[in-house]
Formats: structure tokens, C-alpha cells, sequence
């Protein structure tokens, strides 16, 4: 029965003022803390509190932590913590090494974000600033799910750095999955200028390029952007700067892009596609000429594609060479393997062979 007379005559005590100076104050705040003696236990912390000379870390510390977990009071706990900033003038990371998991629990997010949110002004410096937001916006994001707060913290993150990374990186999300297209190119613009390394600034503008081409109906800003800096990228730019040029109709700069890229791919196959568009661009610049050579090229790559054997006798026919059309007619048919559309060329073969042969009768007769 010793004990709760000794609890008695410490608090009657701190009561009356009159405490032990010789006492250690560890073992009495453990003593009062032990019997939960909350009254004298603030009462005597709040003294060494409003003392500047005898002040110190641990005494903040135990009244934020007495309210945080054994009253339940965050909010009292946050009240303390910024108080502790603002008479001891630590920095983010010093509260948080020294201080914060000793108030908090390392797994207590939410009332951790509540005492962040409370020591943020008095934060010393804008690097403290944008860690103690960086650090809120991870709590919202991937711990407690709160898309609200979610969303002040990456606004309040972007005020303080137009330029963070991570900041933008949200908001591109969330300005694409809410369709704000104008709003996702200025992010990628600012992602873009920012990066730190040279193939996330490669990313961002091939990023940019696809969103002003698909999402702006923006086709020359997307060339200008690739040609500008995407010229050395190690990612393919391709089908993004040749459809870009497709819609401006330029074909002179689709048959740049095929060019490059008839170069740069592997096999016998993709080599023939790309050649074939390149055939279609020379037609569309009516360089027939070099077309019909273009499609022979794709022929000797791929001898069994039927395009490239059609567009030459189409280009044939327009020019009235019923020799070569003919010649690329008995062609098709070898390559043919439906009946129908064999028996379809082999029709136009016996026609046109028809005719050539009345032709040359009465040019002998005459």
C-alpha cells in the first residue's frame, strides 16, 4: 500500500507547489504517467514548457504524446507540436527524427498527416516546405486514400515547386482521366523542362507530340515538338511524326519520316510495308516514275504481297503501258492463291491480251 501513498503525497505536492527540487523529473513524470495522473502530469510539463531556460525536447514530446495516445486528443497533441516548432525551431527533419514517431506511432498515418498539417507553417525553410508536402501527399495517396486532402496537398506541393516531379506527375493523371487536354500539355511542358534526365525529357516531349497530335488536333505543334527534341531519342517517334505529317497532308515530310524508319527496322516483311508507303507518298507527289521503282523494290523484298503489284498496275493503266500491265498481271496470278480472284485476273489477262492482239492485226493490216 506504499505506492498510493507516495502517488498522493506528489501530486498533493505539485499541488501546492511545493515539489522536491531534488527530485528527478523523469521519475515523476513516469510516476504520474504510470497512475495516470493527467492533471499534475500537464500541470508540471506546461511549467518546464513556459520556462525558456529549462525547456526541453523530451518535455514537449511526452505532452504531445499523452494527448495523441492515451487521451485520444490529436488535435491538443497538434497544438503542442506547433508550439515545439515555434520555441525550439527545429527543422522538418529534426522533428521528424527526434520527435514525431516518439508522439505518433510509425503506422499512425492519419494522425500524423493531422500533426504535419499543423507544424507546416512554422516550417524554416521552402525545402522544409515542400518534404513536409511531399510527405503528405504520400500519406493521402498510398495510405489513407483521401483524394480530397489528396488534392490540396499536390495544389499546395505546385505552388511551392512549379516544377516537382512528383506534383506534376499526379496531375497529369488527373487532368487525363478527366479529359483536360490543354491542362495535360502544360504538365507535360513543365515535366519536360524539369527532368532531370535526358530519357524522361524524351518521354515527356514524345508524351507531348501524341497529345497535341490525338487529344489537340494539333499536328504541326506535334512535328515541331519531335523535330525540336525528340531528334536523337532513343524512343520511337515514328508512327506519332508520320501520322502528324499525314493530316497536315505534307507528304514531302511522310516520305522523310518512312526513310528514316525503312532503315532502322529488321526484317524483309516490315521493310516491304514501309516501302509500300513510301510508294503511295511518291504517288501522292506524282512522281510516278520513282513509285513504280518503289514498288518493285517492295516486290524483290516480299515477291508474294499482292499490293505493290496492284498499284503498279493501276499506275500502268493510268499511263496506257498495256505491255507492263499485262506483264504485271501474269504476275498477280502466280502469286494468287483464291480461285475467284484468279479466274478475275486471268479474265483481264485473256481481255486485255485480246485487245492487244486486234490492236497489232490492224496495225499489220494497215
Amino acid at each position: 500500500m506504499e505506492k498510493p501513498f507516495e502517488i498522493s503525497d506528489l501530486v498533493t505536492a505539485i499541488h501546492k507547489g511545493s515539489l522536491n527540487p531534488e527530485l528527478q523529473l523523469d521519475q515523476v513524470f513516469d510516476s504520474l504517467l504510470n497512475f495516470e495522473c493527467w492533471t499534475s502530469y500537464f500541470h508540471i510539463l506546461e511549467q518546464q514548457i513556459d520556462n525558456p531556460k529549462k525547456r526541453k525536447l523530451d518535455h514537449y514530446v511526452r505532452t504531445a504524446r499523452a494527448y495523441a495516445v492515451y487521451l485520444e486528443d490529436i488535435s491538443k497533441a497538434a497544438r503542442v507540436c506547433l508550439k515545439l516548432m515555434k520555441d525550439l525551431r527545429l527543422s522538418y527533419l529534426e522533428f521528424r527524427e527526434k520527435a514525431l514517431y516518439s508522439i505518433v506511432d510509425e503506422q499512425d498515418y492519419g494522425n500524423e498527416a493531422i500533426i504535419l498539417q499543423a507544424i507546416y507553417p512554422k516550417l524554416k525553410s521552402k525545402e522544409d516546405n515542400i518534404a513536409c508536402m511531399e510527405r503528405l501527399c504520400l500519406i493521402y495517396e498510398k495510405k489513407k486514400y483521401d483524394e480530397y486532402h489528396l488534392n490540396r496537398s499536390y495544389e499546395g506541393l505546385i505552388e511551392l515547386d512549379p516544377y516537382n516531379q512528383k506534383g506534376l506527375r499526379y496531375f497529369k493523371i488527373v487532368y487525363t482521366q478527366n479529359n483536360q487536354w490543354e491542362k495535360v500539355a502544360q504538365v507535360l511542358q513543365n515535366l519536360f523542362s524539369s527532368a532531370k534526365h535526358v530519357n524522361d525529357r524524351y518521354r515527356s516531349a514524345q508524351e507531348l507530340a501524341a497529345v497535341y497530335l490525338y487529344q489537340l488536333d494539333a499536328p504541326q505543334n506535334s512535328v515541331d515538338v519531335l523535330e525540336k527534341y525528340c531528334a536523337d531519342s532513343p524512343l520511337s517517334t515514328f508512327a506519332i511524326h508520320y501520322e502528324a505529317y499525314y493530316r497536315l497532308q505534307n507528304w514531302d515530310g511522310c516520305l522523310r519520316v518512312l526513310g528514316v524508319q525503312v532503315k532502322r527496322v529488321e526484317g524483309n516483311l516490315n521493310k516491304a510495308i514501309l516501302t509500300l508507303r513510301i510508294g503511295e507518298m511518291l504517288e501522292k507527289t506524282r512522281r510516278f516514275d520513282e513509285a513504280i521503282e518503289t514498288y518493285k523494290k517492295v516486290i524483290d523484298l516480299e515477291p508474294n504481297m499482292l499490293e505493290p503489284l496492284e498499284k503498279l498496275v493501276d499506275i500502268y493503266i493510268r499511263q496506257q503501258n498495256w505491255a507492263a500491265v499485262l506483264e504485271t498481271l501474269n504476275t498477280l496470278d502466280e502469286c494468287l492463291d483464291d480461285h475467284f480472284l484468279k479466274e478475275k485476273v486471268r479474265e483481264g489477262i485473256n481481255r486485255l491480251q485480246g485487245a492487244m492482239d486486234d490492236t497489232q492485226k490492224g496495225i499489220s493490216n494497215a
